[in-house]
């Protein structure tokens, strides 16, 4: 029996200090988490001088100057069933030379949320839509990531068009909410 009482009592102080040996302090903490909306619109830089210039062949109507070397990049959070459009236009007082119109069509990758191209649109005042169904989405930084910008110098009417007539113009780019 003495050997039970001793058996027993080792066996509580065992099971006792095993306790003190895993016995640990713990503390918790809350974390409160959320996602801001976010519209951020950058370029990479502008495109070359759109420049009317002789064709090959005498008689021939000039072609339309071209550059789709820049791009716009956008990072965008939107809520749920929402998305973004990326606009484009240029001042009350700009115009593109006489006989001519300035095009734009914007092209994103064909990426998760990026949007749809808009199609070509003539540049004036009033801002046009140039990519929609933007959502929750990052197009990149490098220099070939966003919606690619393709600008075409459109000769309307060669009849108009004056020799050193030169216009630069400032097209504002807006990422907006639908």
């Amino acid at each position: 029996m003495k050997i039970w009482k001793t058996l027993l009592t080792g066996i509580v102080v065992a099971f006792g200090l095993s306790g003190l040996v895993f016995a640990a302090a713990i503390a918790t903490q809350t974390v409160a988490m959320q996602i801001a909306a976010i519209s951020v619109l950058g370029t990479t830089g502008n495109p070359a001088a759109l420049v009317v210039s002789a064709p090959a062949v005498g008689g021939d109507t000039p072609t339309n100057p071209t550059d789709n070397t820049t791009y716009a990049q956008y990072t965008s959070t939107v809520a749920a069933g929402t998305t973004r459009r990326l606009q484009a236009n240029w001042g009350g007082l700009d115009a593109a030379p006489a006989g001519c119109s300035l095009l734009l069509t914007a092209t994103p990758a064909a990426l998760p949320n990026q949007g749809a191209s808009a199609g070509q649109i003539t540049i004036g005042a009033a801002a046009t839509d140039i990519v929609t169904g933007i959502g929750s989405c990052a197009t990149g930084t490098g220099p070939t990531n966003g919606a690619q910008l393709t600008y075409v110098l459109s000769i309307d009417s060669m009849t108009s068009l004056l020799a050193g007539d030169n216009h630069t113009v400032t097209i504002t780019l807006t990422l907006t909410d639908n």
